[in-house]
């Protein structure tokens, strides 16, 4: 499953299609109507009240939650910083840490504050392919070393596959009923990003499929969310439209105390990205600028690699 959207150069088989999804809506900044004023990289907004506020001041907000879900962009390696600063004020021996990066066949439960770097790495890296161990072996370390226990938030590859074919995917009776329950007006704006995060290349007859993985993705991350509410807070990390409040894992879960703070790029001008909008209440809770990172042109990457796929 990729890290970055540089899994876009892949050409769209059936099979780079299926791994392509673990990127759906995960790598770009979330996107609304509504606007806010130019922002510099660093700067936190509380999207409810219009403050401005420190970092501390959100770590105190977010400590009143009982889950709290961070929505990054894979690719932005200070996405990935910021978010070692979150954890390290709010994972606290006992604390539960859904990643969208770890599937359930791994080994979660052997690994603990005393797994070494090394035991670490044995245990979860052949299984995380294609996220960027670099990046996301730090985060789960980090993790485990301040007492905290990683849970899986993906689906399997059986399931995923299952439900690329039209069949049985195994999943809970909860998340089918929370899936059967989207309506059509969130399915449709899923797939129109689907489709656009694809460069409009994918086809319309596997459209509907990769719909339904991606709710199924998300019914999977609340099941786990809530299914470690407690004493002490569960915390999401994921891709940006995972943890969007319109869109991805809130329309699943079943507590309502929760709290979503996307991390947004932003240009030194206090803009984001072309073809990007501001944010507002309806997506998130909070947003921490950061800076924009590289410009790529994934589209053009997806096409020049699936020409070279089709000669050889």
């Amino acid at each position: 499953m990729p890290a970055s959207r540089s899994g876009m150069h892949t050409a769209l088989t059936r099979t780079a299609a299926l791994s392509l999804l673990g990127l759906c809506l995960a790598t770009m900044p979330a996107r609304a109507d509504d606007t806010v004023a130019p922002a510099r990289p660093g700067e936190i907004l509380d999207l409810q009240s219009g403050e401005t506020l420190s970092p501390g001041d959100l770590y105190e907000r977010l400590n009143r939650r009982k889950l709290i879900l961070i929505g990054e962009q894979h690719d932005n390696p200070e996405h990935h910083a910021v978010e070692s600063l979150l954890l390290e004020e709010l994972i606290t021996p006992g604390t539960h840490a859904v990643l969208e990066m770890l599937g359930p066949e791994l080994p979660l439960d052997e690994l603990s504050v005393t797994s070494s770097r090394d035991e670490l790495e044995s245990a979860l890296r052949s299984g995380t392919e294609g996220w960027d161990w670099d990046s996301y072996g730090r985060i789960y370390y980090q993790i485990l070393q301040q007492g905290g226990k990683l849970v899986s938030g993906n689906l399997g590859r059986e399931q995923i596959q299952a439900i690329y074919e039209g069949g049985d995917a195994q999943l809970s009776q909860r998340e089918q009923e929370s899936v059967a329950a989207i309506g059509s007006d969130i399915r449709g704006r899923i797939g129109a990003e689907i489709r656009e995060q694809h460069c409009n290349a994918i086809a319309a007859d596997k459209l509907d499929s990769m719909v339904e993985i991606q709710l199924a993705r998300d019914a999977r991350m609340a099941s786990q969310l809530d299914r470690y509410l407690g004493i002490k807070p569960a915390i999401l990390l994921a891709g940006s439209y995972h943890a969007r409040k319109d869109l991805g894992v809130p329309q699943h879960l079943k507590s309502d105390d929760s709290a979503v703070i996307l991390l947004v790029p932003v240009n030194d001008s206090g803009e984001l990205p072309e073809n990007e909008t501001a944010l507002s209440p309806k997506l998130a809770d909070y947003i921490w600028f950061t800076s924009s990172g590289l410009e790529r042109d994934y589209c053009a990457g997806a096409a020049s690699d699936a020409e070279a796929a089709a000669t050889q």
